[in-house]
């Protein structure tokens, strides 16, 4: 029976714990090797894209901010499946120390999202001014993402940015005891004129984890 895999975790999370998974289909454990894979099985897989994607995609995303509330936990993209229950098992298996490393080397630590927009304007039609302008806001933002790392330093563990089509996306790993304090920061640090910063999490550790 095919399977939807929403993220992996200690064998020890959410345990009793009913969850409700995308299309209603009821959320499972499955333990393999000390880790727990949280899983939903339906014959026809094609329920989990019946709905629109966007809801969908939300419902999957509420399964993983409910198990990670109890620890770490390895994020899977939806929809991210197999065919069998064997197929997960074998693939666990196989990847098992690989898995119990990332839950271990994160187990303390979550993701915290900061966006960075600077829109710009120019009435020039000329390519060469906008080209300029649009150059003159991406140093902008790059200089203040660098005052906002200079700033969070005592508490960041990692950083990593990507551009965005108004800014960048930035991501920083903290302790989870120390969200309060990223916060209590950021709101203390300056943001210059015409910027606009957005900050949310905390996140599973999804940006700093490498899968293959």
């Amino acid at each position: 029976m095919p399977i939807l895999l929403y993220c992996i975790a200690k064998a020890d999370a959410l345990a009793n714990k009913s969850l409700t998974g995308v299309a209603c289909d009821p959320v499972i454990p499955v333990r393999v090797e000390g880790l727990s894979a949280f899983i939903s099985s339906n014959a026809d897989s094609s329920a989990w894209m019946k709905s629109r994607l966007r809801a969908s995609a939300l419902e999957f995303h509420q399964v993983l901010t409910k198990v990670f509330r109890s620890g770490a936990i390895i994020p899977f993209r939806f929809p991210t499946t197999f065919e069998t229950e064997t197929e997960l098992t074998e693939h666990l298996t196989e990847r098992s120390s690989e898995y119990t490393a990332l839950l271990d080397k994160f187990s303390d630590l979550v993701q915290m999202e900061v966006r960075v927009t600077s829109p710009f304007k120019t009435q020039s039609e000329s390519g060469a001014q906008y080209l300029k302008a649009r150059q003159t806001a991406r140093l902008a933002i790059e200089k203040f993402e660098a005052e906002l790392r200079a700033a969070l330093s005592s508490i960041l563990k990692d950083w990593r940015h990507r551009a965005s089509k108004e800014g960048i996306r930035a991501f920083a790993l903290v302790a989870r005891g120390g969200v309060a304090e990223f916060g209590k920061i950021m709101q203390s640090t300056p943001v210059p004129d015409g910027m606009k910063v957005r900050v949310s999490g905390p996140w599973p550790v999804s940006e700093f984890i490498q899968q293959s």
